[in-house]
């Protein structure tokens, strides 16, 4: 390799390395993401001190897009009054540890390892924190929102960051050890039970029931996974990646149960018991988990007009600046869809993403460039890092197999033709990084020769012809 081509590729595996390091749980540079717990209430009026004179802007949901979008208004040099406006209580919160490290925590609370931003930073940026309070209705005409405790709030812009809601079953909501997992209250409530228990039962199969099973199985827990679809992850990856992930949770002591739906939820005295199976099986737990999806949080969208994926709700639909059918409302993160893609992407990078977008827009500054797409999932001890979306249902995408260089280190490299599409990758980060060069700058290496680890798939890679 010339030097030239040598700092170049130092150059992105620095920049790689670095934004891996900042988002992953586990640092490698030792880097920081969380604050440490603030006692005061932030469901005050006067958090963000005295309201800046200009434009007001109106977040609704104190989600990862939510607070991210009033971080990069300001850095865009926004100067107006921004007030996110949050259903929860306290302060937001980190949301991807919660189905890993937290469970595994003892007594300590959730906000004291979670904190998105600290009172301060609300106070600094003169951003006004209302939580506990649940936005009623939107009048798009008046330009107004209205709040659970009657107040009647003008915006100029508007910011839906909703977000998502799991799905239940019907059977098992209200049953007494019964639990979905999307929010630090659901998270504390596991943790707290998982602690008084020796079993788990838990239905679904993709990313958070996975890594609630990893978690609960290091405390010595008895898990049953049940998963209706074929395999496990069967929306979200490839067939390869879900067989070796399949294998580690069996190898951990896990029993994972795949093409058999649950038949009912079994209760006694309004505990759960069990569940029965399609098949006629009885599986017996001290607690369900529910982890079969979630819906997007657009009812106040829908109700209010505007355009959704469906004639009954479903993800609101966006322009690529995140713009809603209304000029002066955007949406962001899990409950946005922008109108050219044809499916959601649930991630911290999409919150991260849609936010900034949106941010530029109403800012009137230039719009950041579209990365793409990537994903994490950390389980027993593979750290699992996903680029590209895997499409699943195109009989013409096929894997490859890359083992790396080190024990357990491996990637399926999904190609349509010669065309690289998305890049999983197991305990091996170096190769991460590659595979995200070669993504967003549209190289694809070479599909007949990406199995040979001697092959670089950054110096060899072919640009789009």
């Amino acid at each position: 390799m010339n030097p030239e081509k040598n700092a170049e590729k130092n150059t992105f595996v620095a920049h790689y390395l670095n934004e891996w390091s900042m988002w992953m749980d586990t640092h490698p540079e030792g880097l920081k993401r969380t604050t440490e717990k603030n006692n005061a209430d932030e469901n005050s009026a006067d958090d963000a001190g005295e309201s800046p004179n200009g434009p007001q802007v109106v977040v609704i949901g104190a989600s990862h897009a939510g607070v991210s979008f009033a971080d990069r208004l300001r850095k865009n040099g926004f100067l107006g009054s921004i007030s996110i406006f949050d259903k929860q209580v306290g302060g937001p919160m980190e949301r991807p540890p919660l189905s890993k490290g937290f469970l595994l925590g003892g007594g300590e609370s959730v906000e004291s390892k979670s904190l998105l931003r600290q009172k301060k930073w609300y106070k600094t940026n003169k951003i006004k924190l209302k939580t506990q309070s649940t936005v009623h209705s939107i009048d798009k005409d008046n330009q107004t929102i209205t709040v659970n405790n009657g107040d009647v709030v003008k915006f100029d812009k508007l910011v839906i960051a909703s977000g998502a809601v799991p799905k239940e079953l019907p059977s098992s909501k209200d049953m007494g050890n019964a639990f979905v997992l999307r929010q630090p209250a659901d998270a504390n409530a596991i943790r707290q039970t998982a602690n008084n228990s020796d079993s788990v039962v838990i239905i679904g199969g993709g990313y958070i029931g996975l890594e609630v099973a990893s978690s609960l199985r290091k405390k010595g827990m008895k898990i049953t996974v049940i998963e209706a679809g074929e395999r496990i992850l069967a929306r979200v990856a490839s067939q390869p990646l879900a067989d070796l992930l399949h294998k580690l949770h069996e190898d951990n002591g896990v029993t994972v149960i795949t093409g058999v739906g649950v038949e009912s939820v079994n209760q006694e005295d309004g505990i759960f018991h069990s569940v029965t199976l399609s098949d006629g099986r009885v599986i017996e737990g001290e607690m369900l988990i529910t982890g079969i999806g979630v819906f997007p949080d657009s009812k106040l969208a829908s109700d209010s007009g505007l355009e959704t994926q469906f004639d009954n709700g479903g993800a609101i639909l966006v322009s690529n600046e995140m713009q809603t059918s209304d000029e002066n409302i955007y949406a962001i993160g899990d409950v946005a869809l922008r109108r050219e893609q044809s499916i959601a992407v649930e991630s911290v990078h999409n919150a991260q993403e849609s936010a900034a977008i949106a941010a530029a827009a109403i800012a009137g500054v230039d719009s950041p460039n579209i990365q793409t797409p990537w994903f994490w999932s950390d389980q027993y001890d593979a750290k699992l890092q996903s680029v590209g979306i895997v499409p699943v249902l195109d009989d013409n995408v096929y894997q490859v197999e890359r083992p790396g260089k080190r024990d357990g280190a491996v990637s399926f490299w999904s190609y349509r033709g010669n065309e690289l599409v998305a890049v999983e990758v197991v305990n091996d980060p170096a190769t991460y990084m590659e595979a995200r060069q070669c993504l967003d700058t549209k190289r694809f290496p070479d599909p007949k020769q990406i199995s040979n680890p001697s092959y670089s798939p950054i110096d060899s890679g072919g640009g789009r012809s």
